[in-house]
């Protein structure tokens, strides 16, 4: 890197301070002739100096093709006569041959002491002086028999602003023939022409680029090479608006934009390509665009050619740079690589050519133009095409997954027609063989189903299946009492008959009260089966209750005594510590008495049922304990209901709000309790129930309720 750096220094300083020799006059022998450094030069302005006759071996011998930074002795005259004369072939004599003239300024052109063209207004100060463009414009002379013959110019530059860019000759001419199929191409290719549709493209990519970065903020790429097409826009635009706009303050803003554009457009150039690589900002780069500010103070300073010599080294860098990172590139077998470094390469030749074709002494309109577009187009549209073809490839490689995922829906949607065909049969099958079992059956199960709907829209089942398990199997045992107990009082109906006919009065009474304690039976199985329906039709049942400030001390105290006492009428032995914290300084909630009591209730139970089972197993040295704590925290009215029973194991803790999940023996619990205490606190009361347990220690709930 450093080497290339160094010889790029040395060949574009090499190029700069070149000097063309000086050369006798034109011979004209053949067609097409370039005339460059046989023209003679001398300052001031004198009618006399347009005489053939005139001896000029003492003017000043230069090249007018070159740039006008060039020829200080030409800007500081500000109006000078021009001289060149032709020594003529005899085969040229007499002939109409074309000039085609470039010039920047204003001109009165003699041919042979005959003023035959005006380009522009020659004057000696600015406000007589009205400047003039002309590109490849063709000029017919008719030649003379003479042997020397001259074309003689008055020119002058004075308005025009002193900072020239790249391209622009004072003067250069080229004699072709009259019907040179090479004429029409240098008036049809010409460097205002290409620096046009150059623009244009340049304008559509910065537009194109910038909505695409728009769309995906995460392509940076494309916001650098937006950036990049942009400040090549602002650059040309100085050289395409020049000569309308000079001397006026929007031509002085232009050109504040175009020095600032001018070092910057190789910037982001370089920025596109580490963003397309992917590869960190190394410290060449940054020491490069360090100096891009020193290199835009240089080209607001004064009218000298080192500005545009600068400005040519400082690019030139860049373009070594990114010839050394795209190397890089190929060598880590980067996607694109090879393409990149090719449009960098051509770039860099043709904008070396275009940054010295005025230094060297060869310039052409056709050359020029080449070098405009290729000098800074190849990059940016080589960087679309590769970004357009990675665009390409993804939307291919995204229109693959589609089809198959398309595929796999298709196959999904299949199978799952398949299970929903198999689960269809199957739930035929289920319901004929329940159909059979028994009529009694299937009005409970269709009460059951509509129990089952509610329990779905309320969100309190988890599944179907749970729902119908649980039901089955509370009211299995209860049916099959009513069943058993009717069978036998059939048979005793059919015995009392007997002994009827017999008027055997005693067995009559027996049998009599047998079939009054097995219609106790009946009747009590048959309650509880209802019990078991109305709980589970009460929890899917949304509260309507009213809900009205409430003490919940008050409450909590009722319930926990009814609780205990409920238990003690059932079981004379059980006995338990009743413990309580309550805070008088809570403020009453608005709640359903009617649903908290039967959360509290439920809980209360819950605490008792722990503690007795402990108690059977726990030996004398266990106090049974069930303690109630309320208090208000952050809005929130507190309950605490905890006991040192038996406790929950780990394994079950999360399914104990579940509908019907119990751990008591069968007929002692519906596992209904905790969820509709769940349904009844978070649900209706918006507040919150959590619980805390270590199996074979105790069990604390937590309920919350917030103060409105």
């Amino acid at each position: 890197m450093k080497r290339l750096l160094f010889v790029a220094f040395l060949f574009c300083f090499a190029a700069a301070f070149g000097q063309v020799p000086n050369k006798s006059d034109l011979e004209l022998n053949n067609l097409p002739a370039d005339v460059t450094g046989q023209w003679k030069f001398h300052a001031g302005d004198n009618p006399a100096w347009a005489d053939t006759g005139l001896n000029d071996h003492s003017w000043q011998h230069l090249d007018p093709t070159q740039f006008m930074h060039f020829l200080p002795q030409v800007r500081r005259a500000a109006i000078g006569w021009f001289r060149l004369t032709l020594n003529v072939a005899p085969a040229l004599r007499g002939k109409a041959v074309s000039l085609i003239v470039n010039q920047y300024g204003a001109a009165e052109i003699y041919f042979n002491g005959v003023l035959i063209r005006t380009m522009g207004t020659v004057g000696s100060g600015n406000q007589k002086e009205d400047d003039r463009r002309s590109i490849d414009e063709p000029l017919t002379l008719q030649l003379s028999n003479a042997p020397k013959q001259h074309i003689i110019i008055r020119y002058s530059f004075n308005r025009s602003n002193p900072v020239i860019g790249y391209g622009f000759p004072v003067i250069r001419a080229t004699f072709m023939q009259m019907d040179s199929g090479w004429n029409t191409l240098f008036q049809e290719v010409n460097f205002y022409t290409t620096r046009a549709w150059v623009s244009g493209c340049f304008m559509l990519l910065a537009i194109l680029q910038l909505a695409i970065y728009f769309f995906d903020r995460s392509r940076k790429v494309n916001l650098y090479l937006s950036l990049y097409a942009f400040m090549q826009l602002f650059t040309l635009c100085d050289g395409l608006f020049k000569p309308i706009l000079q001397g006026t303050n929007a031509y002085t803003i232009m050109l504040t934009v175009f020095n600032i554009a001018a070092p910057l457009d190789f910037i982001f150039l370089m920025l596109m390509t580490y963003a397309f690589f992917g590869y960190p900002k190394s410290r060449w780069f940054k020491a490069l665009a360090a100096l891009g500010l020193p290199v835009i103070v240089i080209q607001f300073m004064g009218d000298n050619a080192a500005n545009q010599q600068v400005l040519a080294i400082y690019n030139m860098m860049f373009y070594l740079l990114i010839i050394a990172v795209s190397v890089k590139a190929i060598r880590d077998k980067k996607d694109g690589a090879v393409l990149f470094l090719t449009g960098i390469i051509i770039a860099a030749i043709f904008f070396l050519l275009f940054s010295t074709n005025g230094f060297i002494g060869f310039q052409s309109d056709l050359l020029i133009s080449f070098e405009v577009a290729f000098a800074f187009l190849p990059p940016s549209i080589i960087l679309s095409i590769l970004l357009a073809r990675e665009f390409a490839q993804n939307l291919v490689s995204l229109r693959q997954k589609l089809d198959e995922v398309e595929t796999l829906s298709a196959r999904s949607l299949q199978q799952e027609m398949e299970k929903q065909q198999i689960l269809s049969l199957q739930n035929e099958v289920l319901e004929q063989q329940v159909a059979l079992r028994t009529k009694e059956l299937n009005r409970s199960l269709h009460e059951l189903k509509s129990a089952q709907a509610q329990l779905i829209q309320s969100e309190k089942m988890a599944s179907l299946g749970e729902l119908t398990a649980g039901i089955a199997h509370e009211i299995q045992n209860p049916l099959n009492f009513v069943n058993n107990f009717s069978e036998v009082n059939t048979e005793l109906i059919d015995e009392m008959q007997i002994e009827i006919e017999k008027g055997d009065l005693e067995e009559i009474k027996a049998i009599a009260l047998d079939i009054q304690e097995n219609e106790k039976k009946i009747n009590m199985h048959g309650k509880r089966a209802d019990g078991i329906v109305r709980g589970m039709l009460e929890h899917s049942r949304s509260s309507s209750g009213q809900k009205e400030p409430t003490d919940l001390n008050v409450m909590g105290d009722e319930y926990l005594r009814l609780s205990y006492h409920g238990l003690r009428a059932k079981d004379k032995s059980f006995n338990a510590e009743m413990i309580t914290h309550f805070d008088p300084s809570i403020p009453k909630v608005n709640v359903s008495q009617q649903d908290m009591g039967r959360v509290l209730l439920n809980l209360f139970n819950n605490a008792f049922y722990a503690v007795n089972q402990k108690s059977k197993t726990a030996g004398t040295g266990y106090k049974p304990e069930v303690s109630v704590n309320t208090y208000a925290e952050n809005g929130q009215i507190i309950i605490k209901v905890k006991d040192n029973g038996i406790g929950i194991p780990e394994q079950v803790k999360d399914k104990i709000m579940q509908p019907f999940f119990t751990t008591k023996p069968t007929g002692e619990g519906t596992g209904l309790g905790l969820s509709l205490s769940y349904d009844i606190i978070v649900k209706g009361h918006g507040g919150s129930i959590s619980v805390n347990s270590v199996e074979g220690e105790g069990t604390e709930f937590i309920i919350t309720i917030p103060i409105v």
